[in-house]
């Protein structure tokens, strides 16, 4: 198998690159904040670590060529859930926060991006699963066709 089909499905191999490239970041920042306690620190950690740690395991599974395991369906879907709620808690607490407008303006982008992405690899694991089921995906094209047939 090559390189470009052990990534397939290609939105989940985004999410989890994309995730890896946001979150691997934030290790540094974390340990670097002379401000934060080291309990702040640890528990900034939580996250970075949660996160780096699906989207390695998602990115090497896919690597290995084990993305059509029974189990990685759930881990993908428990990464992108995670990953929404995460957004839908910490974004308003920047927002309502004395942060300043770009840090507000970063969080927001980085939380639409994270979110985004987990949504497109939640329907692309949720297709492959109903390909594998043997009933038809429902993609627009389908739509579009059944909805002009009426």
């Amino acid at each position: 198998m090559h390189l470009p089909d052990r990534l397939r499905p290609y939105p989940v191999a985004a999410f989890a690159g994309v995730t890896l490239l946001i979150w691997g970041n934030r290790v540094w920042l974390a340990w670097s904040d002379q401000d934060a306690s080291v309990a702040g620190k640890v528990g900034s950690s939580v996250p970075i670590t949660a996160f780096v740690v699906a989207a390695v395991v998602v990115l090497g599974l896919q690597l290995r060529g084990a993305s059509c395991s029974r189990g990685f369906p759930t881990l993908v879907k428990a990464f992108a859930g995670g990953t929404i709620m995460y957004w839908a808690i910490r974004l308003p607490v920047i927002v309502v926060h004395g942060h300043p407008l770009p840090f507000k303006v970063v969080h927001s982008a980085l939380a639409a991006v994270s979110a985004g992405l987990a949504v497109g690899a939640w329907r692309a694991i949720r297709g492959e699963e109903q390909a594998s089921a043997g009933r038809p995906r429902r993609d627009r094209s389908s739509l579009q066709s059944s909805s002009a047939a009426r």
